[in-house]
């Protein structure tokens, strides 16, 4: 396969920042807000729209009217942060986001995007049917691979913290692709049943251990680096309800629960989003329209949430780093917030018209981040 580079622009100019500012949700002052990035240090009380665009010509400029698809962090420098998008590239930071660079336009959507995790200038991008890198900071990019199959979409990315010559991808058709030598070969591993949403890797404790998450078919686990698979669906879910010890409210599981596998549960093997809780050693939180869920060890366990079941979809869900009893959860209207893994949840509005379509914490658990989208009617 023929390896092609693209060579874009790059403006050094930073101006001043005209375009950030606190947006106090009760007051109705973020209507002129479409979407875009924001950010907050108060749980979600006061956001601050980070939007701004860098400029030579001294013309503000602002990615406020893109859908956000991915939010993701560099390992190694928590001010660099990658937006992708779906319809103008993929924007990047260096100043937590209070200013930005575009590349990729008119590629596509960014599906995805990993960051070498030892060398922060190489990056690698899940751009519509293509897998793009760059080595020198999103510069120039070279063309890894590309779908050549009509409608077959590279939709995930991954990358081995241990071994960073090891990357993974996968795609819409549920093919799930290992490199070994930085993206320049692949070779597929294992096919799915179902189209693959994410990968997520469990970098801080195994990084032999990877969960797929698929469209239709639930989740997934490998235990030996996307070798073989299990199908996580067919193992045992139980109801969690909140009870109180002493003046401690803590959620356990339904004493009057029996073992019942988690497909049974209607709806619940169509996907929406997962976050991995990276206070443990291997835990994942699932959700979907049919609610929140996580998989501890062997089983599953059913949060309790105010949204009711099969009303309002889960579009996005972020675990503290530092606490994995700290979880939020977005929808199209409004943002969620517990502090005792479900016992309690407090309601927010959200700093947008849009959904909450991405939400990650900080590396050091202090700062949220919100990116919209637009959901389709």
């Amino acid at each position: 396969m023929r390896s092609a580079k693209i060579f874009i622009p790059v403006l050094f100019i930073i101006l001043p920042f005209l375009l950030t500012g606190c947006i106090k949700i009760k007051t109705g002052s973020e209507a002129g807000v479409t979407g875009g990035f924001f950010v907050t240090q108060d749980s979600g009380e006061k956001w601050v729209s980070r939007s701004g665009i860098f400029v030579s010509d001294g013309v503000p400029k602002s990615f406020i009217g893109s859908n956000v698809t991915k939010l993701v962090f560099d390992p190694q420098d928590a001010a660099a942060v990658y937006l992708g998008t779906q319809n103008n590239g993929l924007y990047y930071s260096y100043n937590y986001g209070q200013g930005w660079h575009n590349t990729l336009a008119d590629k596509g959507a960014i599906n995805d995007v990993v960051v070498h995790p030892k060398d922060k200038c190489t990056i690698y991008a899940a751009v519509h049917n293509r897998i793009w890198r760059t080595d020198d900071c999103s510069r120039t990019w070279t063309d890894l691979y590309f779908e050549s199959r009509e409608r077959k979409y590279i939709t995930a990315l991954g990358i081995n913290y241990q071994d960073p010559n090891v990357v993974y991808a996968a795609n819409n058709e549920g093919a799930f692709l290992r490199s070994l030598d930085q993206g320049k070969s692949w070779d597929v591993l294992y096919r799915l049943p179902s189209g693959i949403k994410q990968i997520i890797i469990q970098n801080h404790s195994d990084n032999n251990i990877i969960y797929a998450v698929t469209n239709t078919k639930g989740v997934w686990r490998s235990n030996d680096a996307g070798i073989t698979w299990e199908d996580l669906m067919a193992k045992t879910v139980y109801e969690l309800e909140t009870v109180k010890e002493g003046e401690r409210t803590m959620t356990a599981i339904k004493k009057t629960d029996e073992d019942k596998p988690f497909f049974k549960i209607s709806g619940v093997s169509d996907a929406q989003v997962a976050a991995t809780d990276v206070s443990q050693a291997d835990s994942l939180i699932y959700a979907n329209r049919i609610g929140m869920f996580r998989f501890v060890s062997d089983h599953w366990e059913q949060y309790p949430l105010l949204t009711p079941k099969n009303k309002e979809a889960i579009y996005s869900l972020t675990v503290n780093p530092k606490d994995g009893n700290d979880i939020y959860y977005g929808t199209a209207n409004a943002l969620y917030h517990t502090i005792d893994n479900g016992a309690n949840w407090t309601i927010k509005e959200l700093p947008t018209k849009r959904a909450a379509g991405v939400l990650q914490f900080a590396a050091e658990g202090k700062l949220l981040y919100l990116g919209a989208y637009q959901v389709e009617k």
